[in-house]
């Protein structure tokens, strides 16, 4: 019996394992960067949880040497309607506004909650802007007009 036991655990020993993940932690980091700033040092700690999260004995100095390069999708951040009101300097029911008239492009919504794309919402902004420009620069031609007329 005592053979069959030590025949059984040697097996396992042997046996290859079942799945092997590779993990760029250069490309997590990336990701924790784009939501919030990093120092060196809160690099290092970062890229440690990483590696122990992902139980990684040993962190190499660049771990995309290893990985294949592919073209990542542009990711487009999406915003809340408040996040989209402090971006733009405008308040969140002014927002929810142009959204429910079609002026923004409306992304997602769950429940009562309404999410748009930054891209939407700078694009809105800036014919906003151009709009205003244009009206300021008619009403000053028009006061021009009047004042010399007159």
């Amino acid at each position: 019996m005592k053979s069959a036991r030590k025949t059984t655990e040697s097996k396992r020993r042997v046996a290859p394992l079942a799945l092997s993940v590779n993990v760029d932690l250069d490309l997590l980091v990336e990701v924790v960067r784009r939501h919030v700033k990093l120092t060196a040092q809160a690099t290092r700690l970062i890229k440690g949880e990483f590696a122990q999260l992902f139980q990684i004995p040993a962190i190499s100095a660049s771990a995309r040497e290893n990985v294949t390069a592919r073209p990542e999708p542009a990711a487009e951040t999406i915003l809340t309607t408040q996040e989209a009101a402090d971006l733009v300097g405008v308040s969140r029911p002014y927002i929810v506004a142009r959204i429910e008239a079609g002026d923004i492009p409306l992304h997602q919504q769950v429940g009562n909650q309404r999410r748009v794309l930054r891209s939407a919402v700078l694009l809105w902004h800036r014919q906003e802007q151009t709009r205003r420009r244009k009206a300021l620069g008619q009403l000053g031609a028009d006061l021009d007009s009047e004042i010399l007329s007159g």
